[in-house]
């Protein structure tokens, strides 16, 4: 991937305009990216994304939306192997927010949260304890989505609406199916940018410990 150096790239948020500055991040998949410590982003807030580079201009509006929380975390062993552990948690959604995200690491080894294996969750279809898998930037080369003796587990509980939701929808689809390597699988994923691709998505962030012990 290539990530331009010379883009205008500003968010508006309350009637203030802030430019985003091109910085490296070693714990991203593309090092290169657009950020600035001058804005936080809050629940309820709305931001609007706008990226001028070369004439070509996209832009796209998000809010975020309240957050929903846990109000019980269980590790239990996997079902057929007694070295590993899952991770459950029970979501209280917001009244307002129907759709959630999970977003995990093991905060020994990994760099930075990575999106939960099959972590999209639907609060209207699913009032069950959740499975809290492993973030997995490959699930070829390793498909470990389970946790072990000893494990610092850190996850997120990130709130999100319809557009986010689809996405993650269809970007658990495609993990799923890439199990097959002799029979690669993709599909589109749905963005929400005008004049561009790609997404510009605002969650509410909840977040969790434990150690499996």
């Amino acid at each position: 991937g290539h990530v331009a150096l010379n883009a205008n790239v500003t968010v508006t948020h309350n009637d203030r305009t802030y430019t985003l500055l091109p910085s490296l991040k070693d714990e991203y998949l593309l090092k290169l990216c657009y950020t600035t410590d001058a804005l936080k982003g809050e629940p309820g807030g709305t931001y609007r994304l706008q990226v001028d580079w070369k004439g070509l201009y996209a832009e796209a509006v998000t809010t975020i939306p309240q957050l929903g929380s846990i109000d019980s975390i269980a590790v239990e062993r996997h079902s057929s192997a007694d070295t590993l552990y899952l991770v459950k948690a029970h979501v209280v959604p917001h009244p307002d927010v129907r759709y959630y995200r999970f977003f995990s690491m093991d905060v020994e080894r990994d760099d930075t949260y990575l999106a939960s294996y099959m972590g999209t969750y639907d609060s209207r279809l699913n009032n069950d304890m959740a499975v809290v898998n492993r973030g997995n930037s490959d699930p070829i080369v390793m498909p470990d989505y389970f946790y072990h003796l000893g494990d610092s587990v850190s996850f997120k509980l990130a709130s999100m609406d319809s557009a986010a939701y689809r996405f993650w929808s269809k970007h658990d689809e495609n993990v799923m199916f890439s199990h097959v390597a002799l029979l690669p699988y993709s599909s589109n994923m749905t963005g929400n940018i005008e004049g561009g691709l790609g997404y510009w998505f605002g969650y509410g962030m909840s977040t969790y410990g434990l150690r499996i012990a």
